[in-house]
């Protein structure tokens, strides 16, 4: 008699341990290269752990752009990170960095974004807000584009539109 509850009990620990922690990667060099030339001259960025302890070093009253990633700035491990997701704040409007990252602390908003909880969800001790104010003078067609730009260069796995479109078609054809 085969008994495979060695085997079943394998899967599902690897499942656990490996298979939630999974996603597509694309690191295509030519793309990360050309994200560095942009209508926005420089980006101040800086971080902030995921989570309420430090939203206050989030601007209130400035516009700009964001990404998720997982990071642990560490004095042990060498500098890494992976961008996950990449979003502005003020589409078409004032918003301000802060009351766009707060979306993201919102659990009944979240959860209506599958992909978004899923990242949140598994990631959480280790993602990072980086985030980068913009001045007046970037029009709010600036930022979309500059969003697009970003997306094109590192395609986050968890950011699915604001692509450009060529690139977002080739996309589409591995998902």
């Amino acid at each position: 008699m085969l008994n495979l509850d060695g085997l079943i009990d394998f899967a599902n620990a690897a499942t656990a341990d490996i298979a939630k922690y999974q996603v597509s990667v694309v690191l295509n060099a030519d793309n990360i290269l050309a994200g560095g030339q942009s209508s926005v001259n420089a980006l101040n960025w800086q971080s902030v752990s995921y989570g309420e302890a430090e939203i206050d070093r989030v601007p209130d009253d400035k516009r700009g752009i964001y990404a998720f990633a997982v990071c642990v700035p560490s004095s042990i491990l060498p500098p890494h990170g992976y961008i996950l997701y990449i979003g502005i704040a003020g589409r078409d409007s004032a918003r301000s960095l802060r009351a766009r990252y707060k979306d993201y602390l919102n659990m009944r908003r979240v959860i209506k974004r599958d992909r978004i909880a899923r990242m949140i969800g598994t990631w959480h001790q280790v993602l990072r807000f980086f985030f980068a104010p913009v001045g007046e003078g970037v029009s709010s067609d600036d930022l979309q584009r500059l969003e697009r730009q970003l997306n094109t260069a590192f395609m986050p796995p968890f950011s699915e539109g604001d692509l450009e479109a060529e690139t977002k078609r080739k996309r589409r054809a591995f998902r």
